[in-house]
């Protein structure tokens, strides 16, 4: 294959090779456990990005799609970035490595263009079992009960975690839903699309919508009585998921995690849509610390928002 035909494999596929776990070791991380369709490991980007080495691992890599996340420092992507990253080269270069591995699949787009409900019978009902976010837990995540009622973010009593929605874009239509607490994640039911589809796509909106990847952010942005935020269920932000934006917004601001992937992945969905028309502005960080708009003060977060600014020109107001 010549360059340019590697340059578009790279930019429009996922690679994922057909033995993930023989990859992994290949790659130096060792499979320490193997389910049905995921792989745990001890996250090979932790120590770079904590300081601290992975002693508790719950680095996962799905074996069927190549996504990956670690739990404890939230490094997560799709396979052919973990490469890139482990290996300290480019894209079209990962490519080239995973294609020598043999290949499982490659467009990870071609699964994500209908969001399909599960097997598991899920409907409004199922909610029935969850109740209204408690008041300590929307004071320790700095929510609103009114932005919570807006989302349909909801409690559940019994485990102490976050229920949050996952729901057709063009219906409504209840799907499934992510359990978050502390040091736990789960979406019900188990296979449950989320890459075709955005939390809180049908909130209100104005001139603007802002991309974050937590769906507690975009309430978090609410509370702060700021309108539009949606959020892509994680790092990972499905070619789907920008068409779906693409379609509802005049001005995107991407506000995506304030760390090396999070930045990786703001500056990779400009370059691909911006030539597609989209008109995007990245949320300003300058001299904020803080990981996500969650943990951020309210100044803080405000200010990312209102100075947000085009990537060509340092400073630009919405």
């Amino acid at each position: 294959m010549n360059s340019g035909g590697w340059d578009l494999l790279a930019a429009y596929s996922n690679p994922v090779p057909a033995d993930v776990p023989q990859a992994l070791q290949r790659l130096g991380v060792e499979p320490l456990r193997e389910t049905a369709d995921e792989v745990n490991a001890r996250c090979p980007m932790h120590l770079a990005l904590t300081g601290k080495a992975d002693r508790n691992p719950s680095f996962w890599v799905n074996t069927r799609t190549g996504r990956y996340i670690c739990f404890s420092c939230r490094y997560s992507g799709v396979f052919v970035q973990l490469v890139a990253d482990v290996l300290d080269t480019d894209r079209e270069s990962a490519v080239r490595w995973i294609a020598k591995q043999g290949l499982y699949r490659l467009h990870a787009d071609e699964e994500d263009q209908a969001p399909a409900r599960p097997d598991v019978s899920v409907t409004e009902a199922s909610l029935a079992l969850f109740s209204h976010p408690p008041p300590q837990a929307l004071a320790e995540r700095k929510l609103t009960a009114d932005a919570c009622a807006a989302y349909g973010v909801l409690w559940d009593p019994a485990a102490e975690h976050w229920i949050i929605p996952i729901r057709h874009p063009e219906t409504g239509v209840l799907l499934g839903w992510q359990e978050k607490g502390y040091r736990y994640f789960r979406n019900y039911p188990d296979g449950v699309v989320k890459s075709a589809t955005l939390f809180g796509y049908h909130t209100p909106y104005g001139d603007f919508s802002i991309l974050l990847e937590s769906p507690l952010d975009a309430v978090r942005l609410a509370s702060l009585g700021i309108p539009g935020a949606v959020a892509a269920y994680g790092a990972y932000v499905s070619a789907a998921q920008m068409q779906l934006l693409r379609r509802r917004s005049g001005v995107l601001v991407l506000a995506l995690d304030n760390d090396v992937t999070g930045l990786r992945s703001r500056d990779s969905l400009y370059r691909t849509w911006r030539p597609r028309g989209l008109r995007m502005k990245y949320a300003n960080y300058q001299g904020i610390s803080a990981k996500d708009v969650g943990e951020m003060t309210d100044s803080d977060a405000r200010r990312a928002i209102e100075t947000a600014y085009l990537p060509i020109r340092r400073k630009g107001r919405i």
